[in-house]
């Protein structure tokens, strides 16, 4: 991925984000007091906040380069991906759909009343298994085509290489809110955040827990970094736990 051919990130959401010491949680699992600090990406400002935000102003910026009219993503109903994604959508002025797992409910509460209010069309797969999400995307992409637009399809909670590069922002950001940090922890659900921290870090500071989004997360997490900008790096000690 050259770096000449990428498009600059959008402006979106509020940065940095703060950090906050959590002493009596550091306390608890045994740590000193000012050793363990929580970094707000829930405090990133559009559509309700939130850290898939990082993501979108670079996948934003694909599909404003592409010419989209729409963007299409996936998640569960109540998907904080999908919600963000509905956001940037309407800020941008692009319209999109949201292709969601299970059956439409009758009141839409939650992240689907935000998604609603954000203008996003929603389309339900009662059987959320790959292909048949997959299947319902492709349709909605042509559905989009077929009206005159330019589908743009958003990857599963918003991962990919490119996108990554929000979360080698985020790195940059703890960097220098905590100088000296030791460890990052964080989920690792599409990957796409600890593929930042880890080019950003280094793969000895990063730990991810598996929250079993993905079949193979080791293989998810290489294939992240190996698409970023600079090529393949040294995977020695990488940390991926639980799942």
């Amino acid at each position: 991925m050259p770096a000449d051919a990428l498009p600059a990130p959008i402006e979106l959401g509020t940065w940095p984000t703060p950090v906050e010491p959590a002493p009596r949680l550091a306390a608890a699992i045994g740590l000193a007091a000012d050793a363990l600090w929580i970094k707000r990406d829930d405090l990133t400002g559009l559509g309700g906040g939130g850290n898939k935000l990082r993501k979108l102003r670079y996948t934003g910026a694909q599909a404003l380069a592409a010419g989209a009219t729409a963007l299409i993503t996936t998640g569960a109903p109540q998907s904080n991906h999908a919600r963000l994604t509905a956001a940037v959508a309407a800020r941008l002025g692009l319209g999109s759909v949201l292709v969601l797992e299970g059956e439409r409910p009758g009141v839409l509460q939650g992240n689907l009343a935000l998604d609603r209010l954000a203008g996003a069309e929603l389309a339900w797969v009662a059987d959320p298994a790959p292909d048949r999400v997959r299947r319902e995307v492709e349709r909605q992409a042509q559905r989009v085509r077929d009206g005159g637009g330019v589908p743009y399809v958003i990857p599963f909670g918003g991962s990919s290489s490119f996108a990554a590069l929000g979360y080698v922002d985020c790195g940059t950001e703890l960097l220098a809110q905590v100088p000296g940090l030791d460890h990052v922890v964080v989920a690792f659900g599409s990957g796409g955040t600890m593929a930042g921290l880890v080019a950003c870090l280094g793969a000895e500071r990063v730990i991810g827990i598996d929250t079993g989004a993905v079949p193979d997360p080791r293989g998810t997490l290489d294939e992240l970094l190996d698409g970023m900008p600079g090529g393949r790096m040294p995977r020695g000690g990488l940390q991926i736990d639980g799942g």
